[in-house]
């Protein structure tokens, strides 16, 4: 019984490589790098002894479908070995805080870890979320964290709004549930839903719909028969205070006490300014790895 860490990355190559070394054999890592990244992939290739799956596949956007799209090859790529029968969905800005033991004793208990909130979301802006749906958003043709360009992208959905231009929603399709992006699933839970994303209108809706991974995995699993097996939590500490001019905040050493008193199993987000704390992560929890 192996698990599978997928990692949607674009140039924390040092932080990837972390990740990898934290984890024994028995966990498979599938990788993809934004196309657009002019990362030195060489030490991810040069990495021996360990079962290192890398794909550079899709130019990804923030807040376009193209992140839905990256983690659904992700999932089809870690399916496709059979020994897998766990899986998380991290980013390069991740890392663990429990101790490798802990992971197994998860992977044993075969649940499935999901955040979700049925459509309107009254933490989301725009309608609770319902922009996102019902106006042209075009992130996937432009990168919307450049200077100015988030704004024009805003800009052009208060228009439409003004024009009365307004996208449809069939009734046809599954009632809109969202959340976290970030998830610890089972493998008959994630056959579902690669077996739905083959002939799945709702992928093809999902163009031009901001955030779409926030609301693609969650939309097709609370209305599935498995929706009695998702917990609603997604094992993540996230800090989304407001610090330094990020939200989420980057995680730094003044976080250490709260990461491990957290029952979660990742953090995020952790830059260049986040290793202190990932040094004294890794060692508390290498000792509880020899117990």
């Amino acid at each position: 019984m192996k698990q599978a860490i997928l990692i949607i990355g674009y140039k924390s190559i040092d932080n990837i490589i972390r990740i990898i070394n934290y984890f024994d054999d028995n966990f498979q890592f599938y990788i993809h790098i934004d196309k657009k990244s002019k990362a030195d992939l060489t030490p991810l290739y040069a990495i021996k002894n360990k079962n290192v799956n890398i794909y550079k596949e899709y130019k990804v956007y923030w807040g376009g479908v193209s992140i839905v799209k990256v983690t659904l090859l992700l999932v089809k790529k870690a399916l496709e070995n059979k020994d897998n029968t766990y899986f998380h969905l991290i980013s390069e800005q991740d890392f663990p805080i429990k101790p490798v033991h802990y992971f197994y004793k998860l992977a044993e208990e075969n649940k499935n870890y999901l955040d979700y909130k049925e459509l309107p979301i009254k933490v989301w802006d725009g309608n609770g979320g319902f922009d996102r749906i019902y106006y042209y958003n075009f992130y996937d043709k432009v990168n919307a964290r450049n200077f100015g360009i988030g704004r024009l992208l805003r800009n052009i959905v208060y228009i439409q709004k003004a024009m009365g231009i307004k996208r449809k929603y069939s009734p046809l399709l599954p009632k809109l549930f969202g959340g976290s992006n970030w998830w610890s699933l089972t493998r008959e839970v994630l056959q579902y839903v690669i077996k739905v994303s083959e002939n799945n209108s709702l992928l093809d809706r999902m163009k031009y719909t901001f955030a779409s991974d926030e609301i693609y995995f969650q939309t097709i699993l609370i209305n599935s028969p498995y929706f009695k097996d998702i917990i609603n939590q997604n094992l993540r500490y996230i800090d989304w205070e407001f610090r330094d001019g990020n939200s989420p905040a980057f995680l730094d050493i003044s976080d250490f006490d709260k990461l491990i008193l957290s029952d979660n199993i990742f953090a995020r987000k952790f830059n260049e300014n986040s290793n202190e704390l990932i040094t004294k992560l890794l060692k508390i929890n290498k000792s509880n790895n020899s117990l």
